[in-house]
């Protein structure tokens, strides 16, 4: 997929958020989960799901990246949110 200049649509915290790079990284994702959803921040490192519009997912984990696509969507455990 070739990025477009307005960048990616994902869905992360229920939002619709314009990504502007090819990858985005596990600290990114916490960092603008925080950012989105001030009343339930991330605690401590946990695994971060996904998945592509496609149904295909996995685990995104501390110092990993995943490749981003429009359509992308990121949760977090709710266990793991403050």
């Amino acid at each position: 997929m070739v990025q477009n200049v307005a960048g990616y649509e994902i869905i992360i915290s229920g939002r619709v958020v314009k990504w502007p790079s090819d990858w985005i990284k596990y600290e990114e994702v916490k960092e603008e989960w925080d950012k989105l959803s001030p009343d339930r921040t991330v605690v401590g490192d946990p695994p971060i799901s996904y998945r592509l519009e496609n149904g295909e997912g996995g685990i995104l984990l501390p110092t990993e990246s995943i490749k981003v696509e429009d359509g992308l969507s990121i949760t977090v455990d709710p266990s793991h949110l403050s």
